[in-house]
């Protein structure tokens, strides 16, 4: 292969040829395979892979990988989103909008794509000083953003609004495990489920990540921090639940942290409200006051209960269970947080105060007093079954550790270590504070208001 010329990606032209382009990936889907008693020529089963790859704010482009199984395999484990990559020969094809497969990629601004074939088209690492250029690609939305729409406009108009696709900037305020299930035809997959919101309703929005790429880079999400724009998520009828909602699909493109103005107003409405409250304000009872004993399956029991439309389940309980971890090893900034001692409110990084303008320290009458606030998950287990991720914060996580937010994090691992084994593998007397699922919230939180481990003789 000789003369090569390096190309934007805005002047490819079908049949090109000798193009070499360079970019930035940004959208990336599993590799399929297609079994050889599928192929015309039964050559071994091959292998599929596609990407979105970006040149600049203004050029992206979808590129589509075939080989065998092998091959395709190891260029999909090897580059990643936000690797910048040279794609050296690559087939340049028209686009035609008759293509059912254009029902499956994101959008991007060339009328053309991209088809790397095995043996005939090469992609490798970019390794030269402009890396940097293309790095700040990731954070700028693919496209204009006009069509923006709030979650309270999505859920108000869920049947007008199904099977259209929407645009949508939401803050991530729970993330999942990584789970896997058996599909339909006997493949396992993994998946995981993250919720969101934004500041247009109280109501969160669950969403699911299919792409393995995706389920890795949402090790490093933030509640509360990380903020997700979804350009092209789909409404849909969810056979499982049994009602239309918004889901992310092949087509949807994803950007973390966007780099425009709503990102930093979203985090600035959201961080400022404690957790409890973005699902509803409910009153916390006096652990002393709970008197009904429970076991795991009888709590399971009553939270699948059917409530009344828009009420939610809450009740207290004295739960008798083994302690089975606490995450004090956990290197999640969101253990520690900073709140402000008058009205509670969360202090955001690198500012002196709440934004609570109803606040004397907020909106600048007092001088602000800040207090650390711990914020722990608590796995626990009986005879009838588990309750993993309870909630173990503020004053109350003090009191069960014996030290306070700020001792806690001074101490190295083993040390906080020491704290948890006062109560890991222990029977324990778990008072509980549960508020149940809802259509909107699809998690139950269990609030732990007092731990106290049971003597031999109290049985």
């Amino acid at each position: 292969m000789s003369a090569i010329c390096k190309q934007s990606l805005k002047s490819l032209q079908p049949g090109m040829q000798n193009v070499f382009v360079i970019g930035i990936i940004v959208h990336n889907t599993n590799m399929r395979t297609i079994e050889s008693t599928r192929m015309r020529f039964n050559n071994g089963d091959r292998g599929v892979w596609s990407f979105t790859l970006r040149g600049s704010d203004e050029d992206s482009i979808n590129v589509t990988v075939w080989g065998s199984t092998a091959y395709v395999g190891n260029l999909s484990s090897t580059f990643r989103i936000g690797s910048i990559v040279e794609l050296i020969n690559p087939k340049v094809i028209e686009r035609s909008p008759e293509d059912r497969n254009e029902s499956f990629v994101p959008w991007v601004s060339s009328p053309c794509s991209l088809t790397i074939n095995e043996g005939t088209a090469l992609i490798q690492n970019h390794d030269a000083p402009s890396r940097a250029d293309y790095e700040p690609l990731l954070a700028i939305p693919i496209r204009n953003l006009t069509g923006l729409r709030t979650l309270n406009s999505i859920f108000e108009n869920l049947e007008e609004l199904c099977d259209q696709y929407v645009d949508v900037l939401v803050i991530v305020t729970f993330i999942s495990d990584v789970r896997n299930v058996i599909t339909r035809d006997g493949r396992n997959a993994r998946f995981r489920s993250f919720e969101a919101l934004d500041d247009s309703t109280e109501k969160v929005v669950s969403l699911t990540l299919w792409e393995n790429d995706w389920i890795e880079r949402a090790n490093v999400w933030e509640p509360k921090r990380t903020v997700i724009l979804l350009v092209d998520a789909r409404i849909t009828y969810n056979n499982y639940r049994k009602k239309i909602g918004l889901s992310i699909v092949r087509k949807t493109f994803i950007t973390e942290n966007p780099n425009i103005p709503q990102t930093e107003a979203l985090k600035n409405k959201v961080q400022c409200c404690e957790p409890d409250v973005m699902f509803g304000n409910f009153a916390t009872p006096n652990p002393v006051s709970i008197s009904t004993v429970m076991t795991i399956q009888q709590i399971t029991t009553k939270l699948n209960q059917k409530p009344q439309q828009d009420e939610r389940i809450q009740f207290a309980a004295i739960l008798k269970a083994y302690v089975m971890d606490i995450n004090v090893e956990c290197l999640d900034p969101g253990m520690l947080t900073i709140r402000c001692a008058m009205c509670k409110k969360t202090v955001l990084e690198n500012q002196d105060s709440c934004m609570n303008l109803e606040c004397p320290a907020g909106n600048g009458a007092r001088k602000p007093i800040n207090v650390m606030h711990l914020n722990l998950k608590v796995n626990l287990k009986d005879d009838t079954g588990y309750l993993v991720g309870c909630r173990l914060s503020g004053e109350v996580a003090e009191r069960v550790l014996g030290c306070t937010a700020s001792e806690f994090q001074a101490m190295i691992i083993p040390e906080r270590e020491v704290l948890k084994w006062q109560y890991v593998l222990e029977r324990c007397d778990v008072r509980l504070h549960v508020l149940g699922p809802t259509s909107n919230f699809t998690n139950a939180i269990y609030n732990i208001l007092s731990i106290q481990r049971i003597g031999e003789d109290e049985g």
